[in-house]
């Protein structure tokens, strides 16, 4: 796999068929969100992370795939604010009228946050998601 940094905390991966063949993953189990595709998912942050020196913080992930040529794949993982604000806003074309608003609050409010009350609302954020999701 072949590391690139871009900033304090984000990383770009290219993986080619061997390595998806390493770890036992099809791309497939990426496109089907199967356990292997997960797996591979989060090993390769991990090894992202350790190659490229960067402590990721657990807040603000996002997560973008893309598909290259000769049958390989890009990941760029990213756990910076800016990137973060940026999905949500793309969220918004998938949101519910009940949801906008809210949404839109919330995105203002990270626009203006410094970094580290940023990362507190996020890590608020996503909290709250994932109780709703086991409710």
């Amino acid at each position: 796999m072949e590391y690139k940094k871009h900033g304090d905390l984000k990383v770009t991966c290219i993986a080619e068929k061997d390595d998806l063949e390493f770890f036992g993953v099809t791309l497939e189990d990426l496109l089907d969100r199967t356990e292997q595709g997960y797996h591979f998912i989060k090993k390769v942050k991990e090894l992202a992370g350790m190659n490229q020196k960067v402590t990721w913080t657990n807040v603000a992930y996002t997560l973008q795939i893309s598909m290259l040529e000769d049958e390989r794949l890009s990941l760029t993982y990213s756990e910076e604010i800016s990137e973060y604000i940026e999905s949500l806003k793309h969220s918004m074309v998938m949101a519910d009228q009940a949801t906008i608003e809210p949404l839109k609050e919330f995105i203002t409010a990270l626009e203006n946050a410094d970094e580290e009350n940023a990362r507190k609302l996020v890590a608020r954020f996503e909290k709250n998601v994932r109780q709703t999701k086991e409710d």
